[in-house]
């Protein structure tokens, strides 16, 4: 505390005049000791009736110093005085923040374009702090404030902001300093505020910028240890990835899905050593999950050797394995090459193991249960569908071992999710009467719907596209048993069907041959069970 007033007091002696310029007889030293402590000289408020000055203010130093630097490009000492000062206008913009009201103004006075220009200052230092003052004002909470947030974002697009950014970005040597550092978390903070702003523009927008993927996809590699940059890289990737099929098509060209199977591997034997590493890793797998949300990408994956990892990962049970999990159902969902592959790689015997809770080290009843479930069966129902030959034999193999107990506990999940979809129901309908949802103006039928999603019914549905597969497979061992199974657990053919039939009846026009193929299956079943009454 003592040296800040020292040098507060020796900044004081500067005699800074009215005219917000700095004395002439500065010697290097002092300069950029009144760089680092800028902040701390009296900055003239933001008002309604000064901020058109202002604006033109920060215009005139930015010229001063660029003419300044022209004039003695090989003589720092000439132009650092007008960089001081040019450093200590810039930093006077971050209460703009503090003041909503004023941003429209801001906007029109042209200070967006201006300030935003500057990041293409030659002194880094400069670039950086004009970071730090993009940071405050892009905050999604002060930009809500204003009358026209979108007419910030607007011109801050307008101005070049991404590509900019990302130019100052790739200029950061973020190791030098714990400066650097924070200014690379600036930035990516800039991305962030931005997407929460108008995602779908913004993160397209970036994801354009041709350097940026790119050093997203270097950031989530680089150092042994998760620093808060790194997480934050994997953070910002994600995003991108969730908000746009152009995005994932990006990162993909980018050779994000080889990257960042990379970046996962080495969690195959090793558990995370912190709770952000655990975030960083839940990060990957994510972003990944996203991406095989277009098929070519799953087949990416799938020549990648991306199953085989997940496989591996499945086996060794590790931190890892739930994301492997989640990620496999992902990479298998309507791929039939990659369903093939993950017969071929072995993969059969993890998954049900997984099935039947051999060595799953989870809580019964927990949410993480109820996840895993979900996405065990749609892994094995994805196998069911697209299998053929030889995998098929296999997989259907599975459900005749050690006298079909896999054919038990798949019906027992079915009448466990049958109970939890029907509590659900019951929940919400205690919860909300129909006159509280035509007063919310919500569906009724939509409602109820999400109600029974949320009580396990995507996981009932599969479990019911799994029966009803299962009995249509040719297998006479195996339907005499199912049906057998069925009568003796007193689940009833129609109650299955019915599953199925909502769930065909949500299916979009481009599923129509699915939806034709589960309904003459499900009609087969009930046939099957009719013929043995």
């Amino acid at each position: 505390m003592a040296e800040t007033k020292k040098r507060t007091a020796e900044m004081a002696e500067l005699d800074v005049n009215n005219t917000g310029e700095l004395p002439d007889d500065l010697d290097e030293e002092q300069i950029q000791r009144m760089l680092a402590e800028a902040d701390q000289v009296h900055i003239e408020q933001l008002t309604a009736s000064n901020i058109k000055r202002l604006v033109n203010q920060l215009e005139r130093k930015i010229k001063k110093n660029q003419e300044m630097r022209i004039k003695f490009p090989d003589e720092p000492e000439k132009f650092l005085k007008s960089e001081v000062d040019l450093d200590e206008e810039l930093k006077r913009w971050s209460q703009l923040a503090a003041s909503p009201e004023l941003y429209g103004e801001f906007v029109e006075c042209g200070g967006v374009q201006l300030l935003v220009n500057v990041l293409t200052h030659a002194n880094t230092d400069i670039a950086v702090d004009v970071l730090d003052v993009l940071n405050e004002l892009t905050d999604a909470e002060a930009v809500g404030e204003t009358e026209n947030p979108q007419a910030f974002v607007d011109a801050l697009l307008a101005s070049n902001l991404p590509e900019l950014s990302v130019d100052t970005l790739l200029r950061i040597n973020e190791e030098a300093s714990e400066e650097d550092a924070k200014a690379v978390s600036n930035a990516l903070s800039v991305v962030e505020n931005l997407t929460d702003l108008s995602p779908d523009v913004v993160c397209l927008r970036y994801a354009k910028v041709s350097k940026f993927l790119p050093w997203l996809l270097k950031r989530i590699r680089q150092g042994n240890t998760v620093d808060y940059n790194k997480l934050y890289a994997a953070e910002i990737l994600g995003i991108l990835c969730q908000n746009s099929n152009e995005c994932k098509e990006l990162i993909g060209k980018a050779d994000g899905i080889d990257r960042l199977l990379r970046a996962i591997a080495v969690y195959r034997k090793k558990d995370p050593d912190s709770l952000d590493e655990e975030e960083f890793l839940q990060n990957l797998f994510d972003c990944l999950c996203s991406l095989m949300m277009i098929p070519a990408h799953q087949i990416t994956f799938g020549k990648a050797q991306g199953l085989e990892l997940m496989i591996r990962m499945l086996r060794e049970r590790k931190f890892s394995a739930r994301g492997a999990l989640k990620l496999s159902n992902y990479a298998l969902a309507n791929c039939a090459a990659n369903c093939e592959i993950y017969v071929d790689k072995l993969g059969l015997k993890p998954i049900f193991s997984m099935f039947m809770q051999k060595g799953v080290k989870v809580k019964r009843g927990s949410s993480q249960e109820t996840e895993d479930e979900e996405h065990v069966v749609a892994i094995i129902q994805s196998l069911c569908k697209n299998c053929t030959g030889t995998a098929t034999a296999r997989v259907l193999n599975k459900f005749t071992e050690n006298q079909s107990e896999k054919l038990e506990r798949l019906l027992e999940l079915h009448e466990k999710y049958t109970q939890r979809v029907r509590e659900a129901e019951e929940r919400a309908a205690e919860r909300m009467d129909d006159e509280d949802l035509e007063e919310l103006k919500v569906d009724k039928d939509e409602q109820k719907y999400l109600d029974r999603c949320e009580g396990g019914l995507f996981t009932l549905q599969q479990v019911g596209l799994i029966i009803v597969r299962l009995a249509n497979m040719g297998n006479t061992q195996v339907s005499m048993r199912l049906l057998e199974l069925l009568d003796i657990k007193g689940v009833g053919v129609e109650d299955v069907a019915a599953s199925v039939e909502e769930y065909c009846e949500r299916l979009d026009e481009k599923a129509q041959t699915e939806r034709e193929e589960v309904r003459k299956f499900a009609r087969y079943l009930v046939e099957q069970k009719t013929q043995l009454l």
